[in-house]
């Protein structure tokens, strides 16, 4: 990170084009008042200790010692900065499919399993958020209401397989709407739902009901579990 502790004092830099032009003029009337008084070549013999290039070299060296002073009393500053920040939680609500397809070993142990595993990985990684958690086949079910507890989170998620929910089918739409309402109202807070599932929907129109929920604010994540075939 780069910047400096008193950036006013750049507004000195106006100082160089000003003085670069004073030199300018300063020169040009030194050089018109030679030519005045004879022939330049001739005054050059007369002088040979005479350099018009030095004068210019000590005046760019002039303006760089001003830029750089400037710079120097602006302090500029490099490194990294510790900064508190307080962290404002977020609402996570995970939709996991438990349908009986969840149970394929395409992917290893099964789709269920490996989904579970990757719930219990964001979990560890959560702070000050809370989340809840629904399950879903043929209808939607609350599993964990919103929480933050985690190791109990933890605790309802290891219980979860495709024998809690007593109907069949993988109704997506039905998994949003719960969530919708298993929200808390604090307008506040950022709200986001996970669906985690490995096929179609056909119970009911998930797309419109997703668009309601992102309409209210929700952020609707997507996660497809399975290999493709």
């Amino acid at each position: 990170m780069f910047r400096f502790a008193h950036i006013e004092y750049l507004y000195l830099l106006i100082l160089i084009p000003v003085l670069a032009l004073v030199f300018t003029v300063i020169f040009s009337q030194r050089r018109k008042a030679l030519n005045r008084f004879g022939n330049p070549d001739v005054i050059g013999a007369l002088m040979p200790a005479r350099s018009f290039s030095r004068p210019i070299l000590k005046s760019v060296l002039v303006l760089l010692a001003l830029a750089s002073l400037v710079f120097g009393i602006a302090r500029p500053q490099f490194g990294s900065k510790l900064r508190e920040i307080k962290r404002e939680g977020v609402e996570i609500i995970i939709a996991l499919d438990v349908s009986n397809s969840m149970m394929a070993e395409d992917i290893k142990p099964n789709r269920l399993e490996r989904a579970k595993q990757a719930i219990a990985r964001l979990v560890d990684r959560l702070v000050n958020d809370k989340i809840g958690m629904i399950v879903f086949a043929g209808d939607a079910y609350i599993q964990i209401p919103i929480t933050t507890d985690y190791v109990s989170a933890k605790l309802f998620l290891n219980a979860i397989s495709t024998d809690i929910v007593p109907k069949q089918g993988t109704a997506i739409g039905s998994a949003i709407e719960l969530a919708m309402r298993s929200f808390t109202q604090q307008e506040e807070t950022s709200k986001a739902l996970i669906i985690i599932t490995d096929g179609e929907n056909h119970e009911d129109d998930a797309v419109e009901t997703a668009k309601l929920a992102v309409d209210k604010g929700i952020t609707v994540h997507t996660i497809g579990i399975g290999l493709p075939r």
